[in-house]
């Protein structure tokens, strides 16, 4: 039997930090304690964890998009580079991707603030998540062994939020409807983001300002998406990854 971990920090109700497993039950305790040691150097006044079972059966998959990595003078360069790609390899026109893509950089959610979870967009250019503020929140997504994969990443001169995110875009673009994502950290001195697309998760260093504390992330779908079924998958539907795509 499997359960999920969920940890969530805020300072002053703002989002700081969150993280999920996917564990055995005897793992429990220790799990519990990594995602506590994690935030021992954040500031924040509120922290919460979850422990839930997972009655469904996860979806298995062999191996996570392929990482690639690119680095650029600036996040202008870096942004135009991925924009291009986007243009290429959808139905998107340029000009729409980059309209929604530039909200992250000024706040996507009604009040200019971050949104919580993810934008939505298709291929006309019509925002559809039921909450512009909420958005939508990929969870139930893991590496089966973890551990193993965080230190091939580490080994490989990536960080453990290289392990986070490329298990949330892995699931993300399992789903056949959902053609790209495009994401930019909200920490203010993270500048790495990356654009999901086609296969690969790619890296794009830096793809917002040092400073920045806005960011957030844009999932990119087909036209005929039912918008029930994707929030279904991304937040009901479990999946744990084998590998990495070496």
């Amino acid at each position: 039997m499997l359960y999920s971990i969920k940890i969530r920090t805020s300072l002053e109700e703002k989002h700081i930090s969150g993280a999920e497993r996917i564990v055995s039950k005897e793992k429990i305790p220790n799990i519990v304690k990594a995602l506590l040691e994690r935030q021992k150097h954040k500031e924040f006044d509120f922290s919460n964890i979850k422990i839930e079972k997972i009655s469904q059966e996860p979806i298995i998959l062999e191996k996570s998009l392929k990482i690639e990595t690119y680095e650029f003078k600036n996040y202008e360069e870096a942004l135009s580079f991925a924009l291009n790609i986007m243009s290429e390899k959808t139905n998107i026109h340029l000009e729409t991707a980059k309209k929604f893509i530039n909200l992250l950089y000024i706040g996507a959610s009604p009040d200019k603030n971050n949104m919580r979870g993810a934008m939505i967009v298709n291929e006309k250019g019509e925002r559809l998540e039921k909450d512009k503020f909420r958005g939508v929140r990929t969870v139930l997504v893991d590496f089966i062994n973890r551990d193993r994969i965080t230190e091939k990443l580490l080994e490989k001169g990536y960080t453990e939020r290289t392990v986070d995110a490329l298990a949330l875009a892995t699931k993300n673009l399992n789903y056949k409807k959902l053609i790209a994502e495009f994401c930019i950290s909200d920490d203010e001195d993270y500048t790495t983001g990356y654009l999901a697309i086609d296969g690969k998760y790619i890296r794009l260093k830096p793809l917002k300002p040092y400073g920045l504390d806005k960011g957030g992330r844009i999932y990119f779908v087909k036209n005929d998406t039912n918008i029930d079924e994707l929030y279904n998958y991304l937040e009901k539907i479990p999946v744990l990854i084998e590998d990495i795509n070496e």
